[in-house]
């Protein structure tokens, strides 16, 4: 799939406008509209109005992805298996989990149940990790979804305002 120009993308400003009709009248992001592989484009510092060139660049050649699927399990307060990964070459270093989608913003609130290091197809570590508390969950508070362009924004429980293109 060819990437958007980044001419496609928002500014920041249009953002911060997304962001503040978001927080008063919700996103309309859904669950259908997360499911599938995102590609990390661009990230902002916490109140920052330009991008991180530098954490972007590398995230960009780490090849960071966030993958969200249908959670099936039975009982289950999460929508999603959430899996956070980044390569370099062979290896990779992924995270995996679940998430739930709360609220009209909407917020997706996730954590981590393992994380696995791969050399190919050689698997160096598969540790288990330890749910937090609710109230300690990472989350995500999504913004907006351009489905023409292919990108989502969303701003992360640090403050910082990311963009991902959907693969």
């Amino acid at each position: 799939m060819m990437v958007p120009c980044a001419k496609n993308f928002p500014q920041y400003k249009e953002i911060k406008n997304l962001e503040s009709i978001s927080q008063k009248e919700g996103s309309g992001i859904s669950f259908e509209d997360l499911l599938g592989v995102w590609k990390f484009n661009s990230v902002w510092k916490k109140g920052s109005e330009e991008i991180d060139n530098i954490s972007s660049s590398i995230l960009q050649i780490l090849s960071a992805k966030l993958e969200l699927k249908k959670n099936n399990s039975q009982n289950n307060n999460f929508d999603f298996k959430v899996r956070n990964s980044i390569s370099f070459g062979i290896l990779s270093i992924i995270f995996c989990g679940k998430a739930s989608l709360k609220g009209t913003r909407p917020l997706l609130p996730f954590f981590f149940e393992s994380l696995i290091i791969n050399l190919g197809n050689l698997t160096l570590v598969n540790k288990t990790l330890k749910k937090p508390e609710e109230k300690q969950m990472p989350f995500f508070s999504l913004i907006a979804i351009d489905k023409a362009n292919n990108w989502m924004c969303a701003r992360g429980k640090g403050g910082g305002l990311a963009i991902w293109i959907k693969v």
